[in-house]
């Protein structure tokens, strides 16, 4: 095993000093040096919000249901081996 002053050769592997720590809680200021990432706004007509309101709703029932479907199908088979 080699001696533990031999194991760092002094090479940068990926320079780390512009890294900074997240924070916390996303309230408060930004540091100065931290960069704030543009947003890009888009616009939806209500029609457009309305209809991806409802497939994300599709989705999350859908999801639900083949939740829903698995634990019915775990209830059935405890049911038929306790009898």
């Amino acid at each position: 095993m080699k001696n533990r002053e031999d194991w760092d050769d002094g090479r940068t592997v990926a320079d780390m000093s512009e890294v900074t720590r997240p924070r916390l809680f996303s309230g408060g200021k930004p540091k100065k040096e931290e960069k704030k990432a543009e947003r890009i706004m888009v616009e939806y007509t209500p029609s457009e919000r309305r209809w991806a309101v409802l497939g994300a709703l599709r989705a999350a029932l859908l999801i639900a249901l083949v939740y829903l479907a698995g634990l019915a199908l775990v209830i059935a088979l405890l049911i038929r081996l306790w009898k």
